[in-house]
């Protein structure tokens, strides 16, 4: 039977037993026992007449020469595949931005806060035009780097109140080696 980009291919999904298909294997035993093309295809969702998701999602890996290798493609690339209309085309890109950002983020050094100076500059964009006081606790790494931000509470205009048994739980969730707790006053004022 010929196959090719313009003939039904045989449906991969339906004879794939019921509980070994991608989205069971996926909830059963997580996203790092799914192939590449496992993974894909839970992006895609479905595929189209004739070209069942796997196929579809194994096409696309084919075409680009590997998983990574889909974050240089554009819509018109994803759309060449039949399957892949407009709204596939531009969740894919969607999927594409995000792993590029999260890429992005990695590599940048996480701030250092090792002044008030310092932790003022980093956190003044966030509390910024706010209405209400909030309190947040920054976890910080042993070289005083951010490990993460954590929003302990958010108040009224003139308080925050915040419990210590919050503070600590943010602190040891992250593993943090330090913490800066830091709260905002809305009228500028300190």
């Amino acid at each position: 039977m010929p196959t090719g980009p313009d003939y039904p291919t045989p449906n991969r999904l339906r004879d794939i037993a019921v509980g070994e298909r991608p989205q069971e294997r996926l909830e059963k035993f997580g996203a790092a026992a799914l192939s590449d093309t496992e993974l894909l295809a839970m992006l895609l969702r479905s595929g189209t007449r004739g070209h069942d998701v796997l196929t579809l999602a194994s096409r696309l890996i084919a075409e680009a020469g590997s998983l990574g290798a889909l974050i240089a493609w554009g819509p018109a690339e994803f759309r060449r595949l039949k399957g892949i209309g407009k709204v596939k085309s531009l969740q894919l890109l969607a999927v594409v931005e995000v792993a590029r950002r999260v890429i992005s983020q990695q590599a940048e050094e996480a701030p250092l806060l090792n002044s008030a100076e310092l932790v003022w500059s980093y956190l003044q964009p966030h509390a910024s035009g706010l209405q209400v006081e909030k309190f947040w606790v920054l976890c910080l790494n042993r070289k005083n780097r951010l490990l993460k931000r954590v929003e302990i509470t958010s108040g009224t205009a003139t308080s925050a109140l915040a419990h210590p048994r919050e503070v600590f739980r943010a602190a040891i969730r992250e593993a943090a080696s330090s913490v800066v707790c830091v709260h905002n006053h809305p009228s500028g004022y300190p």
